[in-house]
Order: C-alpha cells, then sequence, then structure tokens
C-alpha cells in the first residue's frame, strides 16, 4: 500500500467531498424533475381518466397522449411500481387533486412502449384499471444523469488532482531543499541564506524554511563546539597520560615495584584508548570524504596488524574493492569497531567478508555470539550507549555509534543479519 502524502491526501478529500456534493445535488435534480414532469402528466392525463372513470361526462382530447385502454381485472403479467417513489407519489397526489380516486400504479410490458396502469375507483364503488402507453417521465432520464455524474466526478477530481499539486509543490521544493542540505552532510549557517526555490513560495511555507534553517544553524554551532570541546579535551588529556607512562618505566627495578608499573602502564594504556575513541568519533564527522579506497586492502592491514590465528580471524574478499567518496582512516575505524566488537562480545572464529554491490559495497562481520536482541540494536548504535549495564566489559559505548555515523555519512546503511545461523553486523554502501 502506498504510503499517505499529503497531495494524496488533498486529492481523495477534495474527490470524496466534490462526489457528495454532486451526488445529492443529481439525486435532489433528479427527484424534482421527476415529481415536476408527474404532475404535469397526471394534469394532461386527468380528463380521459375521469371519462373512462365514469367521474366525467366526455373526455376530451389530450395532444400526446395515446387512449385510454380499460380493464376491469388486475393486468396481466402487471409489475408493482414502488408507491414511494418520487414519480408516482406525485402522480397518484395530483390525480387525486384533480378529482381521480386513484389508487395502485403497475406496468406491463408492451411495444413499443410499456403501459401504465392505474386502479381508479368509479361512482359505483368498483375499481377500474386504466392504461396510458405514455411514460411517466422521459426514458433513460437515470441513465443519462448517472453518466453525467460519472463525467462531473471526473472533472472535478481532475481539478481537484491539479489544485492539490498546486497546494503540496512548495512543500515537496522545502522537503528536497532540506534532504540537499542533508546529502551535502553540513547543516547551514545562520547567515547562509535560503536556498533557490523552485517557484515562489508562500508565506507559511518561507517561514517553515526560515525557523529550520535557524534550528539547523543552532545545531550545527552546538555540535561544532561539542566536537571542539571533544577532540580538545582529549588531546590535552594525552600529554599528562604519557608522562605519567614515561615515570611509571622511569621506576626502579626493585621488589614490589614491577607489579604497581605494571599496574600503572595497562590502566593509561586503556584510557589512552578511551580517548583514542572519543578523537574518532569526532574524525568520523569531521574528516573529508574526497577519496576513493580500496577496502579489501585496508581490511587486509587490520587483520594483519591483529595478528590473530586464521581460526580466530579470517577475510574473505575479492582481489580489490574500490569504494569512492570516502576516506582511508573512517573505512579502517569502521572495520576496527566492527571487528573490536566482535571479539569483546561475541566468539571466534570472526569472519570480514567483502563483496560488491551493483557499484557500491556490502561488508559484513560474522561470529559465532549470541548477537545483538532486536530491542536493542537501535539503542547501541547511539553515543555511549552500553550493552552491559554493570559495566563489566571494558569499553566506551562508543564503537557502534561511530559505525553509524561513517555509514550515515557515506550515505550507506548498517543492519544487523543472521548468515546461515550466524550473527553478521552488515554495512551496505552505495554506488559513487
Amino acid at each position: 500500500m502506498a504510503e499517505p502524502t499529503l497531495f494524496r491526501r488533498l486529492v481523495i478529500g477534495q474527490a470524496i467531498g466534490s462526489f457528495a456534493l454532486l451526488f445529492v445535488f443529481t439525486t435532489v435534480f433528479y427527484v424534482e424533475r421527476n415529481r415536476t414532469v408527474a404532475k404535469l402528466t397526471a394534469e394532461r392525463w386527468t380528463p380521459a381518466l375521469r371519462a373512462a372513470a365514469g367521474w366525467g361526462d366526455r373526455a376530451p382530447a389530450t395532444p400526446g397522449a395515446t387512449a385510454v385502454r380499460v380493464s376491469d381485472e388486475r393486468p396481466e403479467g402487471a409489475i408493482p411500481s414502488n408507491n414511494w417513489a418520487p414519480r408516482i407519489s406525485a402522480l397518484r397526489a395530483t390525480l387525486r387533486e384533480e378529482g381521480v380516486p386513484a389508487g395502485e400504479v403497475v406496468f406491463t410490458r408492451g411495444v413499443p412502449r410499456a403501459t401504465t396502469w392505474i386502479a381508479v375507483a368509479t361512482p359505483e364503488g368498483r375499481t377500474r384499471w386504466l392504461g396510458f402507453q405514455d411514460e411517466v417521465v422521459e426514458s433513460y432520464v437515470f441513465y443519462r444523469l448517472f453518466i453525467a455524474l460519472i463525467l462531473g466526478f471526473a472533472v472535478v477530481s481532475l481539478a481537484s488532482g491539479v489544485l492539490a499539486r498546486r497546494l503540496t509543490q512548495p512543500l515537496e521544493a522545502l522537503r528536497r531543499r532540506i534532504e540537499s542540505h542533508n546529502a551535502e552532510d553540513a547543516a547551514p549557517a545562520a547567515g547562509r541564506g535560503t536556498p533557490p526555490a523552485a517557484g515562489e513560495p508562500t508565506l507559511e511555507i518561507a517561514a517553515i524554511e526560515s525557523a529550520w534553517l535557524a534550528l539547523a544553524g543552532r545545531l550545527a554551532h552546538q555540535e561544532s563546539e561539542r566536537s571542539l570541546l571533544l577532540a580538545g579535551v582529549s588531546h590535552d588529556l594525552r600529554s599528562p597520560l604519557s608522562r605519567i607512562r614515561m615515570a611509571a618505566e622511569l621506576l626502579p627495578e626493585t621488589e614490589g615495584i614491577a607489579a604497581r608499573r605494571a599496574s600503572i602502564v595497562r590502566n593509561v594504556e586503556v584510557a589512552d584508548r578511551l580517548i583514542g575513541s572519543f578523537l574518532d568519533y569526532v574524525r568520523a564527522a569531521e574528516l573529508p570524504l574526497d577519496s576513493t579506497v580500496d577496502v579489501v586492502a585496508v581490511a587486509r592491514r587490520l587483520v594483519e596488524s591483529r595478528d590473530e590465528p586464521a581460526d580466530v580471524l579470517a577475510i574473505a574478499a575479492p582481489a580489490r574493492l574500490a569504494v569512492a567518496h570516502t576516506h582511508e582512516l573512517l573505512l579502517e575505524r569502521l572495520l576496527a569497531n566492527l571487528v573490536d566488537n566482535a571479539m569483546r562480545h561475541g566468539k571466534p572464529p570472526v569472519l570480514i567478508r567483502l563483496a560488491a554491490d551493483g557499484g557500491g559495497a556490502v561488508l559484513d562481520v560474522e561470529d559465532r555470539g549470541p548477537g545483538i536482541a532486536p530491542a536493542a540494536r537501535t539503542r547501541l548504535t547511539q553515543a555511549f550507549a552500553r550493552g552491559d549495564a554493570s559495566r563489566g566489559t571494558p569499553g566506551t559505548g562508543l564503537g557502534l555509534a561511530i559505525v553509524q555515523q561513517i555509514v550515515r555519512r557515506m550515505g550507506g546503511t548498517l543492519s544487523f543479519e543472521t548468515v546461515a545461523g550466524a550473527p553478521c553486523v552488515r554495512v551496505r554502501l552505495p554506488a559513487a
């Protein structure tokens, strides 16, 4: 089912409203026309009916009407009429006003026309059936009105579509401009100005766009300040950590000092890795995407640098797989974080599988662990989210957040799959 859009809702709403109005107008017109024609027919039939029923002296000429057919019995094969129908009720009421005690009205088929029979009471109290081969209303009026209703509905629907398109075009143009800003991965600053619009926007659309530009500018400024603060603090912390490590390594080789020195160095390394994760998170949003990188070469260097046995960490990839509009460091951090997560939270063997996908690429990292619960997947791609609430497992909670940020910047998708029973984190990068 197509997703509901403002254009579709406007067209459907206007079409339904127009159809209802046309239906009411057609119904009223049809009813009133039948009543009017039935009254005129009744007035034209009255002299002949009065004479045939014995209520008048003679039957004057009735131009346009055939002779009255008389029967003392109900006509054979008579088709009952709906006495509540507008034309029948108007016919009977008018005849009674003219002094003809009309009762039931029936029809019989005939050639070239059907016969309309009216039960009329005679002065003697008997019922006499009087018939005219003259229709109460014009033939095929209902069908002509129905065709007119359909044509009117089609015209109104077309006009509604044109009107709705004109109303929604400024919104669609605004959506495209916002998407173009997002695709550039740079929120507009407050003084950047409004991009050119397709057509003249309305005052409401201009106000919405102005408010969005202001909000996007504030968010961009806040994000820039946050990244600057995080990068500055992380960079400044590395200097004292380096001095602490150097001081620890200069401690004398006396009994009891070696274990404490190793503990200091180990904790300094943990802190350094945490700071490195913070810097990676900042770089993921700032490094330019202006290179074409062989992701297979990046993955092979990563595997070699970890120096793991083939039954613990392996790679399955073609000889070369180029990814355009990216940065080598970002691809390296993307794969490194996925492998770190698999090694820390999953079970070996861990497999990096790379494959071409049209003009893009698919990067899979599989392991034999329990995987990530579906309910936790969205949360774990947010910054500083941890799968282990007790923090018993070391980490910053930035691994998948960095991956998500890099993938989003490259216009790709991050998903969690199951391949041959093994959990797999899949990254799809689009074609250039």
